[in-house]
């Protein structure tokens, strides 16, 4: 083990030490586990950011929903074509998500390559089948006026 030494307030380590005896626990003892969970939580930072997605396939993911919201007239003709595309949107909390079609791997959050989930229920009307929150679709199909009063918005 490794002795360490370092400054600090002499207020602060008062009530530092104050703690530590409430506790019963030694300040080396906390100390040390304060580093622990420190050197931990960098690590699972470190980890999360290096499992990020790839920003090229994520452009790529981008410029292909873009092409298909652009042919597509309803949630049904969207999913062909991104199916065209090798890929299809599946529910997942409380959006989409993009999958490989060939593989059903997950290739990134729906947000960073899409319209989120509202517009998309805004826009195709009641939501994707399947979605575990309904809720949230029919919340984007009422629209509030300047009065306060909600009405269900209608498709022309």
């Amino acid at each position: 083990m490794v002795e360490t030494a370092f400054q600090c307030d002499d207020v602060l380590w008062r009530r530092f030490t104050a703690l530590c005896r409430e506790r019963d626990e030694t300040p080396d003892a906390v100390l040390r586990e304060l580093v622990r969970l420190e050197v931990h939580r960098c690590e699972r930072r470190k980890a999360r950011s290096a499992e990020g997605i790839d920003q090229r396939l994520q452009a790529r993911l981008r410029l292909l929903v873009a092409e298909a919201l652009v042919d597509s007239e309803s949630r049904g003709r969207l999913q062909s074509t991104l199916r065209e595309r090798g890929l299809r949107f599946i529910p997942a909390g409380g959006g989409l998500i993009p999958v490989d079609l060939a593989g059903g791997a997950t290739l990134a959050k729906a947000s960073p390559v899409g319209p989120p989930y509202l517009a998309l229920a805004r826009r195709f009307g009641p939501g994707f089948p399947g979605h575990s929150n309904a809720g949230l679709a029919a919340r984007a199909l009422v629209r509030v006026d300047r009065r306060g009063l909600t009405s269900r918005q209608v498709r022309v």
